[in-house]
């Protein structure tokens, strides 16, 4: 998926944009727009940026999970391997070790997550602070054709909207 972003000056602005990509087949999914005036897009109507979106909690879980996955292993097979309490610990021992570290770190990533910008959208968000008039418009594309349709649009209906950025292979988890 590829994602683009787009900053505007104004709300007619975001309007005109978010009606104008719906008339070319971008899904209301698709368009997300944040900014430091988030209550007016809400009064607007217009689909704003979720906690998932605004926060790095996905990536910051996904990221735990897998530091937690990796100490899980580590433990399961430290234990298996010393015996501590005199039983055979066998693979039941790394299952569980790696199954309660992984949780145990989607669930402190998450924590950290949560409290942090999202990594996608933190280069953009000193223009967004300067300026209560300011948005950033992020549009998703499946695919290239999408994009170069979303591409036409803005350039020739939006000239007043800026290209902030592009990212070709978009994933909230990286």
């Amino acid at each position: 998926m590829k994602r683009i972003y787009y900053m505007t000056r104004s709300l007619p602005s975001v309007l005109g944009i978010s009606r104008d990509l719906h008339e070319a087949g971008v899904g209301q999914g698709r368009i997300h727009v944040t900014g430091k005036n988030v209550t007016a897009l809400q009064v607007a109507q217009v689909n704003t940026t979720t906690l998932f979106e605004d926060t790095d909690i996905m990536h910051s879980g996904f990221v735990g999970a897998m530091y937690g996955m990796l100490s899980g292993v580590a433990v399961g097979f430290l234990l298996a391997g010393m015996d501590p309490w005199g039983s055979d610990l066998g693979s039941e021992a790394v299952i569980g070790a790696t199954l309660f570290f992984s949780c145990f770190g989607a669930w402190l990533g998450g924590i950290r997550g949560i409290s942090s910008r999202n990594h996608h959208i933190a280069p953009y968000m000193s223009d967004l602070e300067r300026d209560e008039s300011r948005y950033l418009v992020m549009v998703d594309a499946d695919d290239e054709r999408q994009a170069q349709r979303i591409e036409r649009v803005m350039h020739e209906r939006h000239t007043e909207a800026r290209e902030a950025g592009h990212e070709d292979h978009y994933s909230p988890f990286f």
